[in-house]
């Protein structure tokens, strides 16, 4: 296992613990503040449940931290995201876990629900690309995916941004339809 400051990391997360270190910096510097949204507080509930371990971001599990857990809790977020049903007995079965309900609090956030898949897809090694805008990307003169979240919340009343967020908001959806036809075809054959 690695760490990231002095929590012990599982050993089925892919990144390298410097990388998950500054996803995990970026997460806790910016939750709860007036640039963030519903996406980035997925992005923070998956890292909180990684790095502390208090329940799982999707459904609330307190029973362990294994990769059927992450595998499992990353099927329901792109269900979510995508707009899909949630997952069959099948593949409860598939996954290993005994199945769960979406906690009632975020249930319907697909925005929420793309964070944490996003994060999770990117813990397990499925995806390469971060689920948050970091210091390294700016250094690396990565522009920022959505750069409308910076704007402050007094002006976000614009036609402008507003569009902007919808964007955001489309391309997510469509990103998260693509993975989850794509997995649901592997997982029905």
């Amino acid at each position: 296992m690695t760490t990231v400051g002095t929590q012990r990391i599982p050993a089925w997360v892919v990144p390298a613990s410097d990388e998950l270190a500054e996803a995990w910096r970026v997460a806790r510097n910016t939750h709860g503040r007036d640039y963030t949204d519903s996406r980035d507080v997925g992005v923070h509930a998956a890292l909180i449940w990684l790095v502390l371990g208090e329940f799982t971001p999707m459904t609330g599990r307190t029973d362990g931290d294994g990769r059927e857990i992450a595998r499992s809790e990353s099927w329901v977020a792109l269900c979510a995201a995508a707009g899909r049903e949630p997952p069959t007995g099948q593949d409860w079965a598939r996954l290993g876990v005994a199945p769960r309900a979406v906690r009632p609090e975020i249930a319907g956030d697909r925005e929420f629900a793309y964070g944490v898949w996003r994060t999770l897809a990117w813990l397990l090694g499925v995806r390469e690309d971060w689920p948050i805008y970091t210091s390294w990307h700016r250094a690396a003169g990565i522009p920022r995916e959505r750069a409308h979240v910076l704007v402050p919340v007094a002006r976000r009343r614009t036609g402008a941004w507003r569009a902007a967020a919808q964007a955001a908001r489309e391309r997510a959806e469509q990103d998260a339809l693509h993975h989850w036809r794509h997995v649901r075809r592997l997982a029905d054959r």
